[in-house]
């Protein structure tokens, strides 16, 4: 409620068979106690990182930032180890994130390389006289060749050339480079 003092207190628990427990509690001075149910056993840093994230994204606390840096010169006081596995766990994220990106630009440039592929290639236009009829019959042709030459690349790691039956009745002329 408003002007209630209240404070968050997040805390790990080291069990006796070596496990964590993390839990979240709100004091008020004003009003009743809030007790987030905790979570456990977590057994290595990515668990209880990402513990700490579930009870971050709770109503009650999806307004507070978590200041990792905090709580890793906390935990290094008090168990080092685990502080160690949860920086590596953002080191680990930073290097998947980063080939991602890599693997979604990659992605991005051969998608531009093949539509410009399809572009140059010629098949038979759609025949239908209503323009809208006609203009959805060639996106729907054009998603087709598109479709071969994706897969055709996958296969051969190379874009087709020269004229391909994609089916009995219907081919392409692709360019001879």
């Amino acid at each position: 409620m408003a002007g209630d003092d209240w404070t968050w207190v997040i805390s790990l628990t080291i069990r006796k068979n070596g496990t964590y427990s993390i839990g979240a509690r709100q004091s008020s001075t004003d009003g009743p106690n809030y007790k987030l149910p905790s979570i456990y056993p977590l057994r290595r840093g990515r668990q209880v990182r990402e513990a700490i994230e579930e009870i971050f994204e709770d109503d009650s606390l999806s307004c507070e930032e978590i200041n990792w840096d905090e709580i890793q010169q906390v935990l290094a006081m008090h168990t080092p180890s685990l502080a160690q596995e949860i920086g590596q766990t953002f080191v680990e994220d930073n290097i998947i994130e980063k080939e991602q990106e890599r693997q979604e630009e990659e992605r991005k440039r051969l998608e531009k390389s093949i539509n410009e592929w399809v572009n140059k290639a010629n098949w038979p236009r759609s025949t239908f006289s209503h323009s809208i009829t006609n203009a959805m019959d060639n996106a729907r042709i054009r998603k087709i060749v598109f479709t071969y030459v994706q897969s055709y690349f996958a296969i051969h790691g190379l874009l087709p050339m020269g004229r391909h039956a994609l089916t009995e009745s219907f081919s392409v002329q692709f360019p001879e480079k």
